[in-house]
């Protein structure tokens, strides 16, 4: 039976470019947006309504209508998982336990789920690592299934980076999704975009995307250090991987199939290779000895220290706590409790865990709490103190204190807002269609702004008050803004990152970004860089400016470079 739904009555879990998401009953509603073509919407739902397709895929279970009986969306099942996009982390799948074997398992999956929806003529379209979840016993899910092509009825959106080039208008197929598929593999498997890394001259993806310049072939690229080699990769699968992105090939073989089912792990390293290897290929051709934490010696005059026993580090969480090799967390120096979650924790100051899942966050504090939140949105941790968006659209702040919490609302934020926290300060960026506004500490800086939003980075100056805020948008565009005072400072669009948006730092009228092998200092007001060389930095090194040192915090360690 259809539900009749009063969208006026009900704030939105959250929002996206063609509708927003609602939990009633125990389910998830979606409703669309008024440019959004109802008709063909209702079509599609109604086609997957009578369509059997595997239970991994979230179909629509009903039609959902407005008080006068009017289409508006549907109605599907709950579920929770991570977004595929967390595999690409190294933090998240090193703190998690989650090995090449795990990730092969989820993709395999997914593979065979994607060949049994083409079986009925539907096709995915928009295919991308964030559209599909996987949850912590290995179940995976496919979501957002109103946008694909059904029938007559097609797909008008899809990501550029995972988007076919061979694509023709919006002729969605197979053969693009098998290709949307494999970029989604190897991003996973290897932690970096089939065509990332950085090329000499200077080339926009995009156009390497065109012209098949992939990281398989090396073609003058250099790789990121947080990468993963794929040395121990079948090379039968490496070559399949080649095919698609660089000889245009879109029938998918049974190669990855073929290298789960003959996987081992070396004993040393536990990391696991295509067992057809005579040796490891990893430690053959790459082997690493752990240094002692002392001086690393000087670096253009600068001393650089490691703080913690290398040998005793699992995972770094921050700056002050790290996972040890026992499964324990370590903070300041003391052990607070065994990490027995697949999740990655936040850590108030005096140890507490704080686990975030999509729509609430949970900790002890004499008894168990579970705290809704925006559906998902992000946290952060200072000191005792919890930072979240509510599912009223408000920035929150919960106290943890030592008999019960006290919470306090800061602000109203948007229905699609970022934010971020330092001390007492606080940078909510609020999106709007054509515009973000920009509220710190209760002023508000108007911006405009014609792109979306999928990626992005907000930091904070101690020393002068002024605060970076990074965005990226669906192709790859980063856009940079400095506010002080109320008032943009500066703003550009030619800053590129390739490091992980919430790793740069801002320091008076300098950028700081992590780059391997370096800290590029970057002057707005001079429009000049300086590079700082140092070893131990990476593009997933997190920055942190403090006097005359900067803190370096990396997933093995914690360096500080100073003189």
């Amino acid at each position: 039976m259809p539900i009749k739904f009063d969208t006026t009555t009900r704030t939105s879990l959250t929002e996206g470019g063609e509708g927003y998401i609602y939990e009633y009953n125990g389910k998830i509603i979606k409703t669309f947006k008024p440019h959004i073509d109802i008709a063909a919407k209702e079509r599609k739902i109604n086609t997957l309504m009578k369509t059997t397709l595997p239970k991994s895929v979230i179909t629509p279970i009903g039609t959902v209508l407005d008080m006068r009986g009017r289409f508006i969306g549907y109605c599907m099942e709950k579920v929770a998982g991570e977004e595929f996009k967390r595999l690409s982390n190294r933090k998240f799948v090193t703190a998690n336990n989650i090995t090449t074997k795990d990730i092969l398992g989820l993709l395999v999956k997914a593979k065979s789920v994607l060949a049994e929806i083409h079986k009925k003529n539907i096709y995915v379209g928009d295919l991308n690592d964030q559209n599909i979840l996987f949850d912590t016993v290995g179940n995976i899910y496919l979501i957002d299934c109103d946008s694909w092509t059904v029938g007559s009825d097609k797909c008008t959106v899809a990501m550029d980076m995972f988007k076919d080039p061979n694509l023709k208008a919006d002729n969605f197929n197979a053969d693009t999704d098998n290709y949307a598929f494999m970029v989604l593999t190897w991003k996973s498997l290897t932690r970096v975009h089939p065509f990332g890394g950085t090329i000499e001259p200077d080339m926009p993806i995009l156009d390497r995307i065109s012209k098949g310049i992939s990281v398989i072939g090396r073609q003058n690229v250099k790789l990121p250090r947080l990468a993963k080699e794929w040395k121990g990769f079948s090379p039968d699968l490496v070559s399949e991987f080649k095919a698609v992105f660089e000889g245009g090939v879109r029938t998918l073989s049974g190669n990855m199939e073929d290298m789960l089912n003959n996987l081992t792990q070396c004993k040393k390293d536990k990391e696991y290779y295509y067992s057809k290897f005579s040796s490891c290929p990893y430690c053959d051709s790459n082997a690493q000895v752990n240094k002692k934490p002392v001086s690393q010696g000087s670096v253009g005059g600068l001393k650089l220290y490691a703080i913690y026993d290398r040998t005793k580090i699992k995972a770094v969480f921050d700056r002050y706590t790290y996972l040890d090799i026992n499964g324990c967390v370590v903070r300041d120096g003391k052990m607070k409790n065994v990490y027995d979650s697949r999740f990655v924790f936040l850590y108030t100051e005096n140890g507490k865990p704080v686990l975030s899942a999509s729509d609430h966050f949970s900790f002890h504090n004499g008894k168990d709490y579970q705290i809704e939140k925006k559906y998902k949105s992000a946290i952060e941790v200072e000191g005792n103190k919890i930072y979240y968006i509510s599912a009223k659209n408000t920035l929150t702040q919960l106290e943890i204190m030592t008999s019960g919490n006290g919470i306090k609302n800061i602000c109203k934020v948007s229905n699609a807002a970022y934010f971020a926290i330092s001390g007492e300060d606080y940078c909510v960026v609020n999106y709007y269609t054509g515009k973000i506004i920009v509220n710190i500490n209760g002023t508000n800086t108007v911006i405009d702004y014609d792109s979306d939003i999928v990626n992005y980075g907000i930091h904070h100056d101690e020393v002068s008050g002024k605060w970076l805020i990074i965005l990226e948008d669906s192709k790859g565009k980063f856009s940079t803004f400095v506010i002080s005072g109320g008032m943009v400072e500066y703003q550009t669009d030619a800053i590129k990152y390739s490091c992980q948006l919430n790793c740069p730092c801002i320091c008076n009228s300098n950028i700081f970004i992590p780059v391997d092998g370096k800290i590029r200092g970057y002057s707005y007001k001079k429009s000049a860089f300086k590079d700082f060389e140092c070893s131990v930095v990476s593009e997933e090194s997190k920055l942190i400016k403090e006097k005359n040192r900067f803190v370096i915090v990396n997933l093995e360690n914690v360096y500080y470079l100073e003189s």
